[in-house]
């Protein structure tokens, strides 16, 4: 059967599919899917190649479509051998000799696969330097002090020290693939770069689609590789639509433009227009949704007391977020940690996140504020000053990306200010928030930001909150979380990383948020599995 699919990226939660689609009377094989998170809107495919561009979920599932990952992560957070370009990894001398064997695979072209492609994408993230947006996770590039080719079908990677097997293999060699070498060989890093839009570069590929048009800003045309050395891929041909808003996308799965895509949250309560479809419900990824906080501003100072980040978390109603602005679709969060799956969260936080009202303690938050010296001033209404006469006051900047969030950013207004805080939102653009965050000594205050755990599925925190990491755009900076994120990169006991979570939870880097669900829309003559997909759990409920 050849069937075309158009596939919809919008909303807060955009929907990409790679994962099991079949036709309603076929067992056909898996494919990958990922959930976008909602950075952005519209959320641009804007580059074809993997490593040098900005590791958008946009642009990271097309990329995943087109080179098959060297392993493979299932949704419990463990490799799945069975789906991996890998064979095996066999680890040694005290945890710093991993041995890869991968399988016979195949080029687009017919050549065969090699070590050497896989190496080749090493050096690729190594030539790029800290431009990589993954630059130290997994303790790539620098960790790595080795890489020894043993025939085509053999590579031995050495660290410069003993680490946790689980976390280099999950967060570091998960960011290894197979690349053309001997296409791109001649090609310098800045050329790849530059030309990360142009189609022709990836003619030659090993995933199960290859490119047949690209149109920046609007979209994708993959058709399906017959030299795929995977189970072959259902659909002759998919399309990845981008839509500017939520609302348009909506309406086109109404009229049928589009098979298959997610409804909105801010137009959850429509989706009686959308009867004649198909629904399934996601946990919404692994992910988290988190309020940066600067601690560089010298404007908000505040941040740096515990007291005032302790009473900013108690004044957060959960579950509220979750029931309004994600219509009971949602998990919460109260760590850097997720909760869906729960592999990786501690047990005492599984009992946390399963009762989340017992964080929302507003009358503690107003004690807090007023032990730290905080208080309501005659004369100055119900905004809380301290001795010196500042006032609690900061902005948020808010992606401008759907209703969702915006729903979300007032009630944390309306929370706050019941507790004597006063949170003002300034909407922006991602690409232009974005900026401000990675800009030295920026005079931001807070921003609200969500977190995907791909390709650091071990969620050990290096990168988001270690002193000096790349994504740790609030400049936090503490010894202890430094010393329990390092020991995380070292011992595969979970205590370790439990010790990390218990840390997150008690000391604050960011002000954690619950995470949305998702609701899956699909024509009537599809069907969706439950699928061990890369990170998300879909479970389907009756049409």
């Amino acid at each position: 059967m050849t069937r075309t699919i158009l596939i919809t990226l919008f909303g807060s939660m955009v929907l990409i599919w790679s994962l099991s689609i079949h036709a309603a009377s076929s067992a056909l094989p898996d494919v990958r899917t990922t959930l976008d998170v909602g950075l952005a809107a519209p959320l641009n495919v804007d580059s074809l190649l993997p490593i040098v561009n900005n590791q958008s979920v946009g642009n990271a599932t097309i990329n995943e479509l087109l080179y098959w990952p060297l392993i493979w992560i299932g949704n419990k957070i463990t490799i799945r051998w069975d789906k991996s370009l890998a064979r095996s990894i066999k680890v040694a001398d005290h945890n710093t000799h991993y041995t890869i064997l991968i399988h016979k695979w195949r080029w687009s072209n017919g050549r065969r696969i090699t070590a050497a492609d896989i190496a080749y994408s090493y050096r690729l993230i190594k030539e790029f330097g800290t431009r990589y947006l993954n630059y130290d996770i997994g303790g790539l590039p620098g960790i790595i002090s080795r890489i020894t080719l043993h025939g085509s079908y053999r590579l031995d990677v050495v660290t410069s020290h003993s680490v946790n097997p689980i976390w280099f293999e999950l967060n570091g060699l998960s960011q290894l693939m197979a690349l053309p070498r001997f296409a791109w060989q001649h090609y310098s890093i800045n050329y790849l770069f530059a030309h990360q839009t142009d189609p022709s570069l990836v003619h030659i590929v090993d995933g199960p689609y290859r490119v047949q048009r690209f149109v920046i800003g609007r979209k994708v045309v993959l058709i399906r590789n017959p030299v795929f050395s995977g189970p072959p891929a259902l659909f002759h041909r998919l399309v990845y639509a981008m839509y500017t808003s939520s609302e348009g996308a909506f309406w086109a799965l109404r009229s049928g433009t589009l098979d298959i895509g997610n409804i909105p949250h801010a137009l959850f309560r429509a989706r009686h227009l959308l009867h004649r479809l198909h629904s399934c419900l996601t946990n919404g990824g692994f992910d988290i949704n988190y309020v940066v906080l600067n601690y560089a501003n010298p404007q908000a100072v505040f941040f740096q007391d515990l007291s005032v980040r302790r009473a900013l978390q108690y004044a957060i109603n959960e579950q509220l977020i979750i029931n309004v602005a994600f219509n009971g679709t949602g998990t919460p969060g109260f760590n850097p940690v997720p909760a869906s799956p729960p592999t990786y969260l501690s047990p005492f936080l599984r009992r946390l996140e399963s009762h989340p009202n017992l964080m929302y303690r507003p009358a503690y938050a107003r004690k807090l504020l007023r032990d730290a010296g905080w208080r309501t001033v005659p004369g100055h209404g119900w905004i809380r000053h301290n001795a010196q006469g500042q006032s609690l006051a900061f902005t948020m900047l808010l992606p401008s990306i759907s209703r969702t969030e915006v729903i979300v950013a007032d009630i944390l207004k309306q929370e706050w200010r019941l507790v004597g805080v006063d949170m003002h939102i300034r909407k922006l653009p991602f690409n232009l928030m974005l900026a401000k965050l990675e800009q030295p000594g920026g005079s931001w205050e807070s921003a609200y930001l969500a977190w995907d755990y791909e390709p650091d599925y071990y969620p050990s925190g290096e990168g988001l909150f270690n002193t000096g990491g790349g994504t740790n755009y609030g400049h936090y900076s503490n010894p202890v979380m430094n010393r329990l994120i390092l020991a995380t990169n070292l011992s595969s006991k979970r205590k370790a990383l439990y010790a990390y979570e218990q840390f997150a939870l008690r000391h604050l880097p960011v002000l954690f948020m619950p995470l949305q669900g998702n609701t899956v829309t699909y024509q009537s003559d599809l069907s969706l599995a439950e699928t061990n997909s890369t990170l998300y759990h879909v479970a389907c409920v009756a049409p």
